[in-house]
């Protein structure tokens, strides 16, 4: 849980956030951070509200995953902040060469996550 002045900056935070329905496909709303990102302060609060939520939940992080696009956006300023490795995911078809695969299921579909087979382990 965020202490209470984090949880009032989410509240702000949240209140930045646009909603398009029916996007990408009727019954989905679509979230829009981008208002975020045109207040510096903003991104940092919201941020530092991720990385606080990742320290509560775990002792030590090594690697921040970034899933696309979204993740490439919040996941290296987090792999900073928590001293750990960023790796990015990408969407099926974005990369060549051998790579792994995840499967996963939305509201909306099913998709597949590829990486390069960067190492998502323990650092030494």
């Amino acid at each position: 849980m965020c202490n209470a002045g984090a949880n009032m900056k989410l509240d702000e935070l949240k209140q930045m956030i646009g909603g398009f329905p029916d996007f990408p496909k009727p019954g989905i709303l679509f979230r829009d951070i981008f208002p975020i990102f045109q207040d510096p302060k903003a991104v940092e609060s919201l941020v530092d509200i991720l990385v606080e939520n990742v320290k509560q939940k775990v002792e030590k992080v090594d690697v921040i995953v970034g899933l696309e696009s979204r993740g490439f956006l919040f996941g290296p300023l987090m792999a900073i902040k928590l001293g750990a490795a960023f790796v990015p995911i990408r969407k099926k078809g974005k990369l060549p060469g051998k790579c792994h695969k995840v499967s996963y299921s939305l509201e909306y579909g099913t998709g597949a996550y590829l990486n390069l087979g960067f190492n998502c382990g323990p650092r030494d």
